[in-house]
């Protein structure tokens, strides 16, 4: 029986290269020189109150955009370094090297040593995000934790607990499109199985499972609709959306056969791992008489 795991083999295909917009920069600069050129030209009507409002507020944008440039680097380096985790070698050398530079409370560093483990011991997984104080971490990676860790819950049927982030996770937060879609994904299945298929469906609507720039995280939509399309009672667009999981990654679909799931879904996911000949199919006894 396959355990849940990460959908990609090599977590840094995942993540998202963090690009800095050159573009919106000029832009906010272009906004602060004007600013700066107002500020002393209506330095003869209100004195030099103008300037020190445009001195205050030009100070907090650079230390925001120094704070925003070094979450980039050290994500950027996060990213390099989980490159070479391809096989059992480079995991192990990628998390050891995470393990040596990261500090305590680092939740992006811990988030990428989750990523490594969860294929083999997800459960390790599991503790390592549950050790992260979201309150410290940067906004901008709270809801990668989140979203993570709730799929990991999902995976062990914790949806209480899976539910719990769901309902914290902030989509408008997100603007890179693949995590996005995996934030719904979560999102999404969370909802279905603690009663709200109504909210699910509604979301999942504005992701299409089979856009290809999603990538990996098609899987996790796919998987998504099967829960909810059963919660809403549309069985055949969930026997649907299994098969076409089920094309993606095999592995998923077998998760569904383990024990504690739906009767229906196991079936269901028997059914068609029997078809693909993933699963050998169970012989009918003959009694005699």
């Amino acid at each position: 029986m396959a355990t849940p795991s990460t959908p990609s083999p090599n977590p840094a295909a995942g993540i998202e290269q963090p690009q800095i917009k050159w573009k919106a920069i000029a832009q906010i600069g272009a906004v602060f020189a004007i600013l700066w050129a107002i500020s002393f030209g209506v330095v003869p009507w209100i004195g030099y109150w103008g300037v020190i409002i445009a001195g205050v507020l030009t100070l907090v944008a650079l230390g925001f955009g120094l704070y925003i440039w070094r979450l980039t680097r050290k994500s950027r380096a996060i990213v390099d370094i989980l490159k070479g985790a391809t096989d059992e070698g480079g995991r192990q050398q990628a998390l050891e090297r995470l393990k040596a530079s990261g500090k305590q409370g680092d939740a992006m560093n811990a988030l990428a040593q989750a990523q490594l483990v969860a294929r083999d011991k997800p459960g390790d997984a599991i503790e390592i995000l549950e050790g992260v104080d979201l309150k410290k971490a940067p906004a901008v990676v709270q809801d990668d934790v989140r979203a993570n860790l709730g799929m990991l819950y999902l995976m062990h049927n914790r949806t209480r607990d899976a539910r719990m982030l769901a309902d914290d996770i902030r989509l408008d937060r997100q603007p890179q499109p693949k995590s996005k879609a995996m934030y719904a994904a979560v999102i999404a299945e969370a909802f279905s199985r603690t009663g709200k298929p109504e909210e699910a469906l509604k979301l999942l609507e504005t992701y299409d499972a089979d856009d290809a720039t999603y990538g990996e995280v098609r899987a996790m939509l796919y998987r998504a609709q099967v829960y909810t399309y059963m919660a809403s009672k549309k069985r055949g667009m969930a026997k649907t959306a299994m098969h076409r999981l089920g094309k993606i990654d095999p592995n998923m679909v077998a998760a569904f056969v383990a024990k504690g799931k739906d009767p229906e879904l196991t079936k269901m996911a028997r059914d068609l791992l029997q078809r693909q000949g993933a699963i050998p199919k169970q012989k009918m006894r003959i009694q005699r008489g």
